[in-house]
């Protein structure tokens, strides 16, 4: 299973995650249905990700020597490499006569000498990986088969477009349509998640609480579509002077939310910094001024977001009256 033109690999294994909306009884049956239906000893599904050509399934009958979670590199020479590599099914019939076929890992390292595969791919068009049936023994499908084959791979295709679209509608949901940054179920959703991290670690978070300065007045003066420009050009400015692991979310109307894994009590005044300097550097938008509360969160702290969330509120209106008697 390689090849020397592969795109991409830029999946995440399908091992490596929790994907509940595949139904792997269902994979399963079909790949062993495959290998009951050619008489071949071993059928199985790949997915080419970081790791290279990856087993997801394989027939119940074909043993552990290829069995799920075996890993092809993406530069290795072979049979699946090439379906994938390509995009177009493949049938080798008999690899002992055809030269091409005889330094594949199929041949060399299992003694395939018959391999048909089908390319299965996601609903966007790109490659997800293969769906293949092998053997020991030269074979001579009908072309019936041929086309049972790419039906079932066509299921599989299926499964792939639903994953696809919960994953999709998960996104969106997660996402303010406006500024294409978290939204306030997005962020709730991900501080759980944050938060238990967190406690694993032993290490201190830090929630901001921003928001911007005279927003109303922007709207007044120069119109909706002015506000939602400089809405759209903080978050964006705001998500890039944080780190990637770190939580931006628009929490409603100008008022935006970041969880920052705080390790030392500097990281939140850089990253003020980076703000600053890039609101500053915005020529084509009135002048964007913010207030921001902080509020330090222990690894033990028990409180829920919403009294969290109050708190660093408590400490952006102080930070708001300060500026005004300034």
């Amino acid at each position: 299973m390689g090849g020397h033109s592969l795109p991409g690999y830029g999946y995440t294994s399908f091992n490596d995650m929790q994907v509940d909306e595949i139904d792997w009884a269902r994979w399963q049956s079909l790949v062993d249905t495959v290998a009951e239906m050619f008489a071949a000893p071993a059928a199985y599904i790949t997915q080419a990700n970081t790791k290279g050509v990856e087993v997801l399934i394989s027939s119940l009958k074909g043993g552990d020597a290829f069995g799920p979670g075996v890993i092809s590199p993406p530069m290795e020479q072979g049979l699946s490499q090439q379906v994938i590599a390509k995009q177009q099914p493949l049938y080798v019939r008999n690899a002992k006569d055809d030269p091409r076929w005889q330094q594949t890992q199929e041949y060399t390292t299992y003694n395939w000498v018959s391999y048909l595969g089908m390319p299965i791919s996601w609903p966007d068009g790109h490659i997800f990986g293969s769906l293949c049936v092998v053997s020991t023994s030269p074979t001579d499908y009908p072309e019936v088969y041929m086309r049972v084959l790419a039906l079932i791979r066509d299921v599989i295709n299926s499964d792939l477009a639903h994953f696809y679209r919960e994953a999709q509608l998960l996104t969106q949901s997660y996402t303010d349509p406006l500024t294409q940054i978290y939204n306030r179920r997005g962020f709730e959703e991900l501080f759980v998640q944050n938060r238990q991290l967190a406690r694993r670690l032993g290490r201190r978070m830090a929630l901001l609480n921003f928001d911007l300065d005279g927003f109303k007045s922007i709207n007044d003066n120069f119109g909706h579509a002015m506000g939602d420009e400089v809405l759209s050009a903080f978050a964006r400015n705001l998500k890039q002077s944080c780190r990637s692991c770190d939580l931006v979310a628009r929490w409603g109307g100008d008022e935006f939310l970041v969880l920052v894994h705080s390790e030392t009590d500097a990281m939140e005044s850089s990253m003020l910094a980076r703000l600053d300097e890039r609101l500053a550097a915005l020529t084509n938008l009135p002048a964007i001024g913010y207030s921001v509360g902080m509020l330090r969160i222990g690894c033990d702290d028990t409180r829920e977001l919403e009294e969290l969330v109050m708190m660093a509120d408590l400490n952006l209106y102080s930070h708001k009256q300060r500026k005004k008697k300034s």
